[in-house]
């Protein structure tokens, strides 16, 4: 009998947990930690691939021919010479453009629930920075979550948030490099 209440005693220790607040909260050992509440982490797999293309072709024509013709005057009339006239006017026109534009982004970044809606969902807000040579890179992820998309080792896809945001930008030496100057910027306006 000491056996089993040793054993219960030491399961019912390790269900317990302490929340930061100081309330007593039970947690089964068998339930996967999952962000579920504001402050939470989740771990966010990106995997953002974008094509979009456009194309499109014009062909227009028109064609307009004209012709008339007189005899020569006779009798009182006869110094009114015969006449031919005829013309034709066509006009051509053919066009075509197209555009195509690809994307990509694939990293592993972890967000912080920063609210949680009325029906569950999670607002989730991520940012992380990196600085290489004095080469900042500054990633940032928002969006929305539901509880049943975290998988059960706390991560999520970036396709199955809603509401995505992510900007990634570049502060630097090597990203200021690659802009034109505010000259060539100036004179490309007015060309």
């Amino acid at each position: 009998m000491k056996r089993k209440s040793k054993a219960s005693a030491i399961l019912l220790v390790c269900g317990i947990l302490v929340s930061a607040s100081g309330v007593l909260a039970f947690d089964s050992l068998y339930s996967d930690i999952k962000a579920t509440k504001k402050g939470d982490i989740v771990t966010v797999i990106i995997t953002e691939k974008t094509l979009a293309s456009n194309s499109s072709k014009i062909s227009t024509g028109k064609e307009t021919k004209f012709s008339t013709q007189g005899e020569e005057g006779t009798g009182g009339l006869d110094f009114i010479p015969g006449f031919s006239v005829s013309a034709n006017v066509g006009r051509e026109h053919e066009g075509s453009g197209s555009t195509e534009r690809r994307g990509s982004i694939i990293g592993r970044m972890a967000a912080v629930v920063e609210e949680v809606l009325d029906n569950g969902n999670l607002v989730i807000r991520g940012e992380k920075e990196i600085l290489i040579n004095d080469e900042k890179e500054i990633l940032i992820l928002t969006g929305v979550v539901r509880p049943e998309d975290v998988s059960t080792n706390n991560t999520i896809y970036s396709t199955d948030i809603a509401n995505t945001h992510i900007t990634y930008k570049g502060k630097g030496l090597v990203t200021s490099g690659t802009k034109p100057s505010i000259f060539a910027r100036i004179i490309g306006w007015f060309f």
